[in-house]
């Protein structure tokens, strides 16, 4: 896709926001355009084309604005040849914890995003659940529980996309890091802990809860260390205790 077609998508996705107010429509199109996960999404088949997607701490619904705008503008023909045909039957929901980001999202998406802690949101099953830069503001023991919670919604063939800072990426990483404890401080969020892990050990526990893990690095043209997380279901299947925080493979032999 070149780039100015990929900028004409941003800004028909934004423009929802832009009667939210300056600063909604405006970070729009910024997190849009400068966040490389987004074209990621839309250059790679990652998502299936129809079901549901669920985004898990959505914020303002930048996602599910881009993926409307994309499945449109494939309806009337103008898509590049080669790039997969964005979803075009994917029934979209998010899940966002500020009440002032869901307001926002409602009004530009309509009633497909809900006020909630994606700590005991209702997940229904779903063929995609996102979480983008999330989980860091959970304890290890929410982190887990919430991926387990995930991967038991999940539908069969259905794909987690997890991204998280690798906590073994170097200088990048405290980039990372430093800019996310400002963005806190901006929030007036003083006391918010931030909890980071390597990728191996996002790895590790996606696997543990029976799913095919890859992973690539999602910080193209950023200074920062994400890496996303592609995982699927395998043949594995693995029940989580909430008391115990272990989990058990179920597989039939």
């Amino acid at each position: 896709m070149t780039d100015s077609l990929f900028r004409e998508l941003v800004e028909t996705a934004a423009l929802p926001y832009r009667h939210c107010g300056r600063y909604a429509w405006h970070f729009a199109k910024g997190k849009l355009k400068g966040d490389p996960v987004f074209r990621h999404l839309l250059r790679r088949p990652l998502l299936p084309g129809a079901g549901r997607l669920l985004d898990l701490g959505c914020g303002q619904g930048v996602l599910m604005a881009l993926l409307r705008a994309a499945a449109a503008r494939h309806a009337v023909g103008d898509w590049p040849p080669d790039w997969p045909a964005p979803p075009s039957a994917l029934s979209l929901h998010g899940v966002e914890l500020s009440a002032r980001r869901a307001r926002l999202a409602r009004a530009a998406l309509g009633d497909s995003v809900v006020q909630g802690d994606i700590r005991d949101a209702l997940l229904p099953p779903s063929d995609a659940i996102v979480i983008l830069d999330v989980l860091l503001y959970l304890s290890r023991d929410e982190q887990a529980a919430v991926l387990a919670r995930c991967a038991g919604a999940l539908a069969s063939g259905g794909v987690l996309l997890l991204r998280e800072a690798d906590a073994g990426g170097g200088l990048p990483f405290h980039v990372t890091r430093w800019a996310e404890r400002l963005a806190c401080l901006m929030r007036r969020q003083w006391h918010q802990p931030l909890v980071y892990r390597p990728a191996r050990e996002w790895i590790v526990l996606l696997e543990d809860l029976g799913l095919a893990v890859t992973a690539l690095p999602m910080s193209q043209g950023t200074p920062f260390a994400n890496t996303l997380f592609i995982a699927r279901q395998s043949n594995r299947t693995v029940q989580f205790c909430p008391s115990s925080g272990e989990t058990v493979d179920a597989s039939i032999p």
